[in-house]
């Protein structure tokens, strides 16, 4: 007996050894697997954090962990992540493995996974990473009767039985076709035997917090879809028919039947019917986003809707099912209860279908929206036909009273008064407008706004239009007497929009001509406004970013972008703007956007006592780096006062803070921009000339050390009379061309540069009067032969060091040659020596 248990011992242990080394030995082959499979696939890298095995976990199937696999690949010195799976477990039968022949995975879970699929503008796809098939060209093959047969190293199947999917977060980005969607988090749980021809899927699938936005226009928001079905699956044929159906969008619960099957050259055949068990109007209330949800809790409706789909034959690229949605919405009503007025007489009847065809064969029919809010009613229809000519056909008509709509509406701490009047009609063909046959196309009517108020937390002042009316012709948008007011700042805009419906269809150019009349624009009653609500605006985007895609580009300055498919031209009249500390007076001149850029056109502007012309561009066809190349001519500006003024003088000329005067100039001047609007000194380029007359400096450290080393208080406030300076800046980088003036009544020629950094490197060639050396140094040259001679001395300044802290160097070597020249031999070194150590 004794031996039996030491036997069962033995053979226990053994058994628990071989549990353990089993995977150190299949661990290998387990990663061989992994890299044969994934070079033989696909063209990115894969790279697997670490892999465990166990045959504990799962026993008797061998338990597979990988953590942290990710799959990437470099683009433009960029790697791009296309998933990112921090934990993937499968179970394998360990049989299966051993005998080589079909591996069979039992289980397979992929959790926490950030998957980020992309379109660049050029429209390539980082998910198209499969390593193309090899194909072999028909002439040279063999014949048949020829041909071996394969080698016997044949590719090892894999079949799969239950997949698992938990918090899968999927961020897509379409840049050619500017679409973008983002789910938080993707649960899959789908079982089945994966091995057998006919089999049973068991599918349980949720999707939280869908988001979905084309352009500018949000169609989902915040949304969430479940859906739990038995499909009976066979995966020979590749056909699937669904069983059982359970389905919900937020909680308007649908019902989804029928079969589809996956054919081959990337064709789908369908026969699906899709429709709305409840009824209830209520019901379709659920759609709205939950970040809304709230707003209806107590809200008392009425009336009912129907939702029914069906699709019906293959689809394929190009090519669509026919189809055949039908949604109306029946004599509904909401009503708050605390609000005295509802909206009545709810009606919408859309059909859209598709006799099996292309997209183009789509037609989309709004026969009936109506309804009607304080007795004020709206009514529009559009019916949208063959969409590669595609007829448009519509109207729009109707009152809305923005104080009634308050009182059915809850618009909390919001205050809204004022009328809209809609009356408008369109009927032709696009082809026309893009022919500009606008006789053959019907559109006519206006858009009227009066006496609107619209008062919130964030516009306690209020934001009026007093009056306001658009005129619609088939090739315009006429703008007449649009007043808005805006706090402190009105707005008068007249003009019109051209070229507006290929500008919406066809994302084609918008052009217009208008012009800006202002009393007052105080633009820093809109700085304050930008700034405190940036938080609460990128809150509130519709369709969420992760930080990791953000990055790249929110780490980059970008100034206030103009649209590249815009093409406006603007004529000012503006009396006043305020900005900042600074007052701008009478501003005239034409401003005109094309291609991202902002052109300007002698606009004229007075300003710190005097007046500035401005010709050039504001570029911002790279968002990222807003650029300006500007030819200015400023006449008669304080000099003090556009040192308070603008970023630029204050980097590049701080002595302007001593000074007084007025300077006029004529400069080019080119710089990139950052998030601020203030030029980046180090691409800073141009040149010009400045001039100026009465020019008073004071309290100058340099001008105050070189009082000091002359002995001469004088010299620290100095007027210049005339002066006029030639200058280059090279990127930021300033260099003063050699100009000559009077300090003091004494002839100086200046010149020298500037690095972008501050640090200085200037001369200043001065030939001094006798007066204005000090007593100390008269006394020395009284003591010198020949001194009654001398008038005056040229001395060469040093000034380097940094614009903050300067240095005042003189050089005396043109000073002691005129002394020993008048002096002669009679001069003794000592005397010589004893002056240059007096100027030290």
């Amino acid at each position: 007996m004794k031996k039996v248990f030491i036997t069962l011992a033995i053979i226990i242990v053994l058994i628990i050894v071989a549990l353990m080394v089993i995977p150190v030995f299949f661990k290998s082959d387990i990663l061989r697997l992994i890299e044969e499979k994934s070079s033989k696939y696909i063209q990115a890298e894969l790279a697997i954090g670490d892999v465990g095995l166990s045959m504990f976990k799962n026993f008797p199937n061998l338990s597979v962990t990988l953590d942290d696999v990710m799959i990437s690949k470099e683009e433009n010195n960029t790697r791009d992540t296309l998933i990112n799976i921090p934990y993937f477990e499968a179970s394998v039968n360990l049989k299966s493995l051993i005998s080589g022949n079909e591996i069979i995975i039992n289980n397979v879970l992929l959790k926490d996974c950030f998957f980020s699929p992309k379109v660049n503008a050029e429209g390539k796809a980082n998910w198209d990473i499969m390593v193309p098939s090899d194909t072999t060209d028909v002439e040279t093959r063999e014949p048949e009767a020829t041909k071996e047969e394969p080698a016997s190293d044949s590719e090892t199947a894999i079949a799969f039985n239950n997949i698992e999917v938990r918090n899968l977060v999927l961020d897509y980005k379409d840049y050619q076709a500017s679409t973008f969607a983002h789910v938080d988090a993707v649960n899959l749980n789908l079982k089945g035997n994966f091995s057998e021809t006919n089999t049973i899927l068991n599918v349980l699938l949720s999707l939280k917090n869908i988001s979905l936005r084309q352009g500018n226009s949000v169609w989902i928001n915040n949304t969430d879809f479940n859906w739990q079905a038995d499909i009976a699956a066979n995966l020979k044929e590749m056909q699937f028919n669904i069983q059982k159906n359970d389905m919900a969008l937020n909680d308007l619960k649908l019902d989804l039947i029928g079969s589809f099957g996956i054919m081959e050259d990337e064709k789908y055949s369908m026969d699906l019917k899709l429709n709305a068990p409840d009824t209830k109007f209520e019901s379709l209330l659920a759609l709205i986003p939950k970040d809304f949800q709230k707003e209806l809790e107590g809200v008392k409706t009425s009336g009912e809707f129907q939702l029914s789909m069906e699709a019906k034959g293959e689809y394929y690229e190009n090519h669509l099912p026919a189809i055949n949605l039908h949604f109306n919405i029946l004599n509904a009503s909401l009503k708050y209860p605390e609000l005295p007025e509802s909206v009545e007489k709810i009606n919408l009847k859309l059909n859209v279908t598709n006799p099996g065809g292309t997209v183009a064969q789509t037609v989309a029919n709004l026969s009936t929206l109506t309804f009607t809010v304080a007795n004020n009613p709206f009514n529009m229809n559009v019916l949208v036909s063959n969409l590669d000519d595609p007829t448009f056909k519509g109207g729009m008509k109707g009152v809305i009273n923005f104080e009634s709509l308050k009182k059915a509406l809850p618009l909390k701490d919001i205050t809204l008064s004022g009328i809209l009047t809609t009356d408008l009609s369109f009927d032709g063909k696009y082809q026309y407008i893009e022919k500009e046959q606008y006789e053959k196309f019907t559109a006519n009517g206006k858009i009227a706004l009066k006496n609107v108020l619209f008062k919130s937390a964030d516009f306690p002042e209020g934001i009026s239009v007093p009056s306001g009316e658009i005129t619609i012709t088939p090739a315009r948008l006429n703008l007449q007497n649009l007043l808005v007011k805006i706090k402190s700042s009105d707005f008068g805009l007249q003009g019109y929009v051209a070229n507006y419906l290929p500008y919406v269809f066809k994302d084609q150019t918008l052009k217009g001509n208008f012009t800006l009349t202002s009393n007052t624009i105080n633009v820093n009653e809109f700085m304050t406004s930008t700034t405190s609500g940036s938080t609460s605006d990128a809150e509130a985007a519709p369709v969420k970013d992760t930080t990791a895609v953000q990055s790249s580009d929110a780490e980059a300055p970008e100034g206030i972008a103009i649209p590249k498919n815009i093409q406006l031209a603007f004529n000012t009249n503006i009396k006043q703007v305020l900005y900042d500390s600074l007052v701008i007076k009478t501003i005239k001149g034409s401003i005109e956007t094309n291609g991202g850029i902002a052109t300007l056109k002698n606009l004229s502007m007075d300003m710190l006592e005097g007046n500035l012309i401005m010709n050039g561009s504001y570029n911002t066809a790279n968002p990222a780096k807003p650029s300006v190349d500007l030819n200015l001519r400023i006449s008669d500006i304080d000099i003090n006062s556009a040192y308070h003024a603008f970023s630029f003088v204050k980097e590049s000329i701080p002595i302007a803070m001593n000074c007084s005067g007025k300077i006029s100039a004529a400069m080019k001047f080119s710089s990139e921009l950052d998030k601020e609007m203030s030029p980046i000194m180090t691409t800073a380029n141009g040149g010009g000339s400045l001039s100026t007359t009465g020019f008073l400096i004071k309290d100058n450290p340099a001008m105050l050390q070189l009082a000091s080393l002359l002995k001469n208080d004088e010299l620290s406030r100095l007027s210049i009379a005339n002066l006029k300076v030639d200058f280059k800046i090279n990127n930021g980088n300033i260099t003063v061309e050699p100009f000559t003036t009077n300090i003091a009544g004494n002839p100086t020629t200046f010149q020298g540069t500037q690095t972008v950094d501050g640090k200085m490197d200037y001369v200043m060639s001065m030939n001094i009067a006798r007066k204005y050396f000090g007593k100390d140094i008269d006394n020395v040259l009284k003591a010198i032969p020949g001194a009654d001679n001398i008038k005056s001395l040229d001395v060469d300044v040093k000034i380097g060091g940094t614009l903050s802290k300067p240095t005042v160097t003189p050089d005396l070597s043109k000073a002691l040659k005129s002394i020993q020249k008048e002096a002669g031999k009679e001069l003794k070194n000592n005397i010589l020596k004893g002056l240059d150590k007096l100027f030290k």
